[in-house]
């Protein structure tokens, strides 16, 4: 009986992925575009991966759930991580090494370090 339900659901959110790229295209190019279009946005010196953006919409929908059970959203969010995952293998496979975008901090440090040029303490204490 439970391997019923997770065929059916499965055979569900397979069909709800192909009517949404009937209607809005490749699923991996919008990500990777809204990715690029998203780092422009915000200032960054690389693209957002697009499984990445994926992982950011599955965010918003589990945020969502905080408001009331519509099943739409668990279809959604569960969407967004599937596809999520094959984009992230498909990035690892072609690349063959982890991608690892810097954290915002270290950004906003190299960032303020290279505008300004000013001496910052050493990360090592002086040799006396």
């Amino acid at each position: 009986m439970q391997r019923a339900k997770i065929k059916m659901s499965n055979e569900k959110l397979k069909k709800i992925r192909q009517e949404k790229e009937l209607e809005y295209g490749s699923f991996s190019t919008n990500m990777n575009y809204i990715g690029k279009a998203w780092s422009a946005l915000l200032g960054l010196e690389t693209d957002i991966p697009g499984h990445m953006v994926a992982n950011m919409y599955v965010a918003a929908k589990l945020i969502r759930t905080n408001q009331k059970f519509k099943q739409d959203t668990y279809d959604d969010a569960a969407n967004y991580l599937y596809q999520a995952e094959l984009m992230q293998k498909v990035d690892l496979e072609r690349h063959q090494v982890e991608i690892k975008l810097p954290d915002a901090n270290t950004r906003m440090h190299d960032a303020l370090r290279a505008e300004h040029k000013t001496n910052y303490p050493k990360d090592e204490p002086d040799e006396q």
